[in-house]
């Protein structure tokens, strides 16, 4: 990560609500650049705990998706859509919207997809916007719930005053958390891949 952007991302983490507003609206931002949104995630959870950081994701994810949405479906429709041409993995989501629409979208928000470039790809197709945006919360849902926890569980590890018992149990909760999301990954994407040869 950028040295400036950690600092920034620090630095909101001391300003309270003040600083969760502004980082929802920096992750939506982020999102529009087609950076990896994991790290941040598990700062949003390492800074605002799950709750608040849940919260801040959540908000800033949906902005984002459909901020990337309406730029790519009103405003630069030809050039984002001759870019993503180029991209075999784009023409095997398109094939898959055509046949099975919104619920396609659910599940690829489940694979490691970059989110930015999705969202840009999904106004091209036909999905109409608030399937999509539903799909969208609903599809990411369990991995945002996996990478705030993640970093809410690293402020828990290094507070003195928890149990070595209860660093355990929080460190098993985590683990297990990645582990039905890498699996239930997997599924996604041998279904995908199914409906576009079909």
């Amino acid at each position: 990560m950028m040295p400036w952007l950690e600092t920034y991302l620090r630095s909101l983490g001391s300003m309270g609500l003040t600083g969760a507003f502004l980082f929802f609206l920096s992750f939506a931002g982020l999102s529009l650049l087609g950076l990896p949104l994991v790290p941040f995630a598990v700062i949003g959870g390492l800074m605002f705990g799950v709750y608040g950081g849940l919260l801040g994701i959540i908000a800033g994810s949906t902005l984002g998706a459909a901020l990337g949405f309406f730029f790519s479906r009103y405003v630069a429709r030809d050039r984002v859509a001759k870019y993503l041409q180029k991209n075999p993995k784009f023409v095997m989501i398109d094939q898959a919207i055509r046949r099975e629409g919104w619920k396609i979208i659910g599940l690829l928000r489940l694979c490691p997809i970059p989110f930015g470039v999705s969202n840009f790809a999904y106004g091209l197709t036909n999905v109409r916007f608030g399937h999509y945006l539903i799909a969208t919360m609903a599809g990411m849902l369990p991995g945002e719930i996996v990478f705030v926890t993640l970093g809410s569980t690293g402020r828990q590890l290094s507070d003195v005053n928890h149990s070595p018992a209860a660093k355990a149990m929080t460190l098993v909760g985590v683990v297990a958390l990645i582990g039905v999301l890498v699996l239930v990954k997997r599924m996604v994407t041998r279904r995908i891949q199914t409906v576009a040869e079909e």
